[in-house]
């Protein structure tokens, strides 16, 4: 990722934008065809279902990324109370994707994966893999 500073850290969610543009050339081609006879409805429908496909897939992409925020904070939270002093400090060491799998393990299991984890640099997939005891995650939307 780029560094942030205060001229770069503005968020231009593109995806919103194009998103903003199909339902915006739908309107005029739907309200061209009711209003004044031009022959775009066909094109107004078409616009119409790429604006809503794509807030569709810009909804999941963004709940995604929020659920992955919050389960970041949480595992920071978790292995401060459940891991010794200093051991915690390492979940830094591991990507959201591999913090985000590693969230299934038992508390039991948790700090020796997170070694693992670090000291073999695993793929998420290999975390999940190496799990013992799941710790069901019932909230993920």
């Amino acid at each position: 990722m780029t560094e942030q500073s205060y001229a770069s850290h503005g968020h231009h969610p593109i995806p919103t934008y194009v998103a903003a543009v199909f339902g915006l050339v739908a309107i005029v081609c739907l309200v061209g065809a009711w209003a004044f006879g031009w022959p775009t409805h066909e094109a107004g429908t078409v616009s119409l279902s790429l604006s809503v496909a794509a807030l569709v897939a810009i909804s999941r992409l963004y709940t995604t990324r929020l659920q992955d925020r919050l389960i970041l904070l949480e595992m920071k939270v978790r292995c401060a109370e459940v891991l010794p002093a200093g051991q915690d400090e390492r979940l830094g060491e591991l990507s959201p994707r591999q913090v985000v799998a590693l969230r299934f393990a038992s508390d039991a299991e948790l700090g020796a994966l997170l070694d693992r984890a670090i000291r073999e640099h695993m793929p998420p997939r290999a975390i999940k893999q190496a799990i013992t005891h799941w710790r069901g995650d019932h909230f993920r939307a």
